[in-house]
Order: structure tokens, then C-alpha cells, then sequence
């Protein structure tokens, strides 16, 4: 056994929590002030466990060298997949009022359904598990699973670790939630829509973008 996965890498700090709330300002707009402290605290101890000082800092890709954005980062991934997808249930909400949905769980959801990332993407884990996959597999879980195992960790409720574990690939596997799945299909849609957009690195985007031809970027000013 080479590798302690319950050991953070250093401790959690105000400062860390901080940063949380800087890289994903959206936090503030959960309603619940014990969810709200809950997703801070499930961040600082992704990020504390891991290489990653901030979310910021973390690659903004789908999986490691996979849908890689030509500029951004995990933060502006989290951050346009909770604006979308609360823009897409207050739609529903809107014209068919029947319907029953947590909004925070929606919001929450959406801000954490990455949170495995930080151990998926640290450079430390990638460089053992390329250096021999026969002994933890490659990865030895995705950030699906782990983000899973973090939100429970960090007392977040049991919708949250679903959202977690179900927007990925994990989720064709079992049945979803209805906050669930307005996170997965903004999440999938996201990537979908970066490449066609000409915002991912066309060796990144992979076999199933078939269908995809990417348009051109205008100059940056």
C-alpha cells in the first residue's frame, strides 16, 4: 500500500475556505446556511487532500487531457454549470409551476458535481498511477466516485453525493435524481457546447465528438 487517501496534505484553513468562496462566489446564493458551510467545508478538504491550492488552480477539463479548455479553469466549468442549470429550472419552474424541485440542492449540486476533481487531476496521483496502473488502476476511482466519497466525508446530505457520483459516466448504472439529472445534462451539454464552440483543444475532444466541427474564435481584444 502506497498511498494514505484518508490523510490530508496540510491543514484546512480560514484562508482555504476563503478561497472557496472567491473562486466560486456562487456559494452565497444557496439559501441554506448550513448547506452553504457544508460546500465550503467539502472544498477546503478536496483541495486540502490534494496538490491543488485553490479551485482555480485545477486544469479546466472534462477528465485529464480530455475536453481541455484553450483558457479557463475548473472554477469557470463549476461556476457556468450552476448558472445554466438554475437558469434551466427556474424555466421549468416557471412554466409549469407543478413541478416539485430543490433548488438548493440543484445549486449545491451543481457547484460540487466536481468536487472529486482535486484528486483525479493532482499531478502526484497521476505520475504514480501512470508509473505502474497494475497496482491502484489508472485512475484508482474517478472524480465521480471520490466526489462521491468527499461529500459524504464532509457531511453534505446524500442528494449531494448522488449528484456527484451520477453526473458522470457512473450514473448510466443507476437511477438518478431529478436534481440530478438537470446537472448531468447541463454538465454534458457544457462541453458539448465549448467544443462546437472552438473553446477545447481539438486533440482533446476525443471520438465522441464526431459530430462536432468547431468554429473559428474571433481575435481577443
Amino acid at each position: 500500500m502506497n498511498f494514505n487517501v484518508s490523510c490530508l496534505k496540510r491543514p484546512i484553513t480560514d484562508s482555504v475556505k476563503a478561497s472557496v468562496v472567491e473562486d466560486l462566489p456562487e456559494i452565497n446564493d444557496i439559501t441554506d446556511a448550513n448547506l452553504r458551510q457544508k460546500v465550503i467545508d467539502a472544498w477546503a478538504y478536496s483541495l486540502c487532500g490534494s496538490s491543488f491550492e485553490r479551485i482555480r488552480d485545477i486544469p479546466g477539463e472534462g477528465n485529464p487531457g480530455i475536453f481541455t479548455l484553450k483558457r479557463g479553469t475548473q472554477a469557470d466549468h463549476l461556476r457556468a454549470v450552476a448558472r445554466n442549470t438554475l437558469n434551466l429550472v427556474d424555466d421549468f419552474v416557471k412554466h409549469f409551476p407543478e413541478i416539485s424541485i430543490d433548488r438548493d440542492i440543484v445549486l449545491t449540486g451543481a457547484l460540487c458535481h466536481d468536487i472529486g476533481k482535486a484528486w483525479e487531476f493532482d499531478p502526484v496521483n497521476l505520475k504514480r498511477w501512470a508509473t505502474d496502473p497494475s497496482k491502484t488502476g489508472q485512475p484508482s476511482m474517478r472524480h465521480s466516485v471520490f466526489g462521491a466519497h468527499v461529500c459524504l466525508v464532509a457531511g453534505l446530505p446524500e442528494e449531494i453525493a448522488h449528484i456527484a457520483l451520477g453526473h458522470s459516466t457512473e450514473g448510466q448504472h443507476i437511477g438518478l435524481s431529478l436534481e440530478c439529472m438537470f446537472v448531468r445534462t447541463v454538465d454534458h451539454s457544457w462541453w458539448d457546447l465549448a467544443g462546437a464552440a472552438g473553446l477545447l483543444l481539438p486533440e482533446s475532444m476525443g471520438p465522441a465528438q464526431k459530430m462536432t466541427r468547431p468554429r473559428a474564435l474571433k481575435p481577443r481584444q
